[in-house]
């Protein structure tokens, strides 16, 4: 390329593409792409959907013919697996590890009992819970290399850490591409997004929503800027069960199957969407003080707990501009 085409193409104003996707993963998908020329954003549109689309064929819970359903419908027998589905079971191991049972796929199988609870018009029998939560003491799983072999006989859910695995994926495969500027990968509220150094405008500011409320207009109870990172929230307000006429949280603690009472909503930051989706569900478990601490602990990770009397609780890195380095 000529010096004049070169100094041409770095004036040339930018590209910008917006799109909005219903049913993906479950959820609404907002992709945001910046790239050199039209035809580039749209390719890197493009190859951030078909990573959508292979990753799903994965992990998709209620697809009987995904890789995940397969192998769940195989306990006992060693199974070579995909390096994507080794990946999140390594990362589910690890997390379970690391909060000591507060991260658990197994909380899936306590969500079952809730929701037949619904039904039944009272709470899940206090015996069939203990049993369960001895259950998931041992390890659902083992893995040898590419091979995993499934032990648990109970349910069990990826979609706390996949969901977020898939985001981070396809939007480092859009950004990958020749041209690309920036990304954002929005799916449902749990986003990544990556820039290259120097934009003019960089980040992303967040409004993080009030989690004590349904209202839409309530004002934001925080606002947090994203740079090559992620986000990731888990609440109470609209999801839950309705149970003899009292409303308890869809989020249920792995090592009792009881649902939590004391948070209302957490908002994370991290530099990888997976990473932000395991910091939520386990802060929205563990105590204030022991959640802040396992923020503390992971490198560039920051988060804000509200609690159900509406005291905000900020790790340390809270309120500083986050990125993903």
């Amino acid at each position: 390329m000529s010096f004049a085409r070169l100094l041409l193409s770095r004036l040339r104003r930018p590209h910008r593409l917006h799109s909005v996707y219903e049913r993906l993963l479950g959820t609404e998908v907002e992709l945001q792409i910046v790239a050199g020329t039209s035809a580039q954003a749209r390719h890197a549109e493009q190859a951030a959907l078909a990573e959508l689309e292979r990753l799903t064929g994965i992990f998709n819970r209620f697809d009987p013919t995904s890789e995940l359903r397969r192998w769940l419908a195989q306990p006992y027998v060693p199974t070579q697996l995909s390096p994507e589905l080794v990946r999140v079971l390594q990362e589910a191991d690890q997390w379970r590890r690391k909060t000591g049972g507060a991260f658990h796929p197994g909380a899936d199988a306590f969500g079952a009992l809730w929701k037949q609870a619904e039904t039944q018009g009272h709470p899940p029998d206090p015996a069939a819970l203990t049993e369960l939560a001895a259950q998931l003491q041992a390890a659902p799983w083992t893995l040898d290399g590419h091979c995993a072999t499934l032990h648990a006989a109970y349910p069990l859910g990826l979609n706390a850490l996949a969901k977020g695995y898939i985001v981070d994926r396809a939007a480092e495969v859009a950004f990958a591409l020749p041209g690309v500027q920036r990304v954002l990968v929005n799916a449902g509220g749990d986003l990544r997004t990556l820039e290259l150094p120097g934009l003019r405008s960089s980040g992303l500011t967040v409004d993080v929503a009030d989690p004590t409320t349904t209202r839409d207009d309530a004002p934001a109870v925080a606002h947090v800027q994203i740079s090559n990172g992620a986000l990731a929230t888990s609440g109470n307000a609209h999801r839950g069960y309705q149970v003899g006429g009292r409303w308890f949280s869809h989020v249920l603690d792995p090592r009792s199957g009881q649902p939590i009472e004391a948070v209302q909503g957490v908002t994370v930051t991290a530099p990888t969407c997976l990473t932000a989706d395991a910091l939520a569900t386990v802060l929205s478990v563990l105590p204030i003080s022991e959640g802040l601490a396992c923020v503390d602990a992971t490198a560039g990770a920051a988060a804000l707990i509200v609690t159900a009397d509406g005291t905000q609780h900020r790790s340390q890195r809270w309120g500083q501009k986050t990125s993903g380095a």
